[in-house]
């Protein structure tokens, strides 16, 4: 199973909705909103979307500050949630029995946490201990940012995964994300190293048991809303084995859609037409003037996030 971790806008949904029947079974998105009055809407645009495997991930913000409401709301439209393990006291008493069904929750490791300290280790296997031993337990490890600070230190990561294994958690989720905020350096054509993967790699090669594989696809894990990102620019971001290809022009009209799709089918690494819903709009696209306008940032979304969980499904 595959757990992208997915903001709830327009363009991942669209991503989803163009998936084949058969990718419902292998990819189960975690899915996260900026603001809490988000999730009203967000609850039934993704169970009506992806209705198969979903997960709402609360522990992005404080538990309490998540009304009995919303939470009864998720349970409601058969969507499974994640917590912080430190806030189970702060679940609604009428979620608990669904969550002690399938409890999941998100551990976030990263360069300032010190979850790498004993004490701060033993305190999070505490706070899990009541749901060890149990298959429906899901532990999502999300590292955020994959640099090459945190690749240099997989073998911490690894040893803290290991020992959350060997006090009985046995399905593990690894995620981080490694594209960067912005493209604004970029003109022409550049190759940007797929370090989340790279990462993902080193601590599961390392695990003598299987480690399930999440990231967050052509977003930054530290993307901001509120950054304005106006360039005058258009980008393709096209996700290969261990590098995104990035193609950037200047110019948003629809001559330049059509020049940047050309120049991904002539390139040597296109996929061809038939991989995806997304590359095949990208082919089309050379013979037939979009009818979207350049300036739809939903369609470009939902292309680059296709193209992505095919890649990620049928090549890592």
């Amino acid at each position: 199973m595959y757990y992208p971790n997915l903001r709830v806008k327009a363009g991942e949904l669209k991503a989803l909705s163009h998936a084949p029947n058969d990718w419902h079974e292998k990819i189960c998105p975690i899915w996260n909103v900026e603001f809490l009055a988000s999730f009203e809407k967000a609850i039934p645009a993704i169970a009506s979307t992806w209705p198969a495997n979903n997960i709402m991930d609360l522990s992005r913000f404080q538990l309490k500050r998540v009304s009995a409401h919303i939470q009864q709301m998720i349970v409601q439209h058969g969507l499974r949630f994640a917590i912080d393990p430190f806030e189970i006291s702060d679940l609604d008493s009428s979620v608990v029995p669904a969550f002690e069904a399938n409890p999941i929750f998100r551990i976030e490791f990263n360069n300032d946490v010190s979850i790498f300290d004993e004490s701060v280790f033993d305190e999070l296997e505490t706070a899990l201990i009541p749901y060890a031993f149990n298959t429906n337990t899901l532990l999502l490890i999300d590292i955020c940012e994959a640099n090459d600070a945190m690749i240099a230190r997989a073998s911490g990561v690894t040893t803290a995964i290991e020992q959350l294994h060997d006090v009985g958690f046995s399905n593990i989720v690894f995620s981080s994300g490694a594209f960067p905020t912005t493209l604004q350096n970029i003109v022409g054509d550049e190759e940007i190293p797929r370090l989340d993967k790279q990462l993902y790699q080193d601590v599961a090669g390392a695990l003598t048991f299987d480690l399930h594989y999440g990231d967050y696809g052509t977003l930054s894990p530290l993307w901001d809303s509120g950054e304005t990102r106006r360039s005058g620019h258009i980008a393709i971001k096209y996700t290969l084995d261990d590098h995104w290809l990035v193609l950037r022009q200047k110019g948003k009209n629809t001559q330049a859609i059509m020049e940047l799709a050309e120049f991904l089918i002539l390139h040597p690494d296109f996929r061809g037409p038939a991989f995806s819903w997304a590359d095949e709009n990208w082919h089309n696209k050379t013979l037939t003037p979009p009818q979207a306008g350049p300036g739809n940032s939903t369609g470009h979304v939902a292309e680059f996030m296709n193209h992505h969980f095919a890649q990620v499904l049928f090549n890592g």
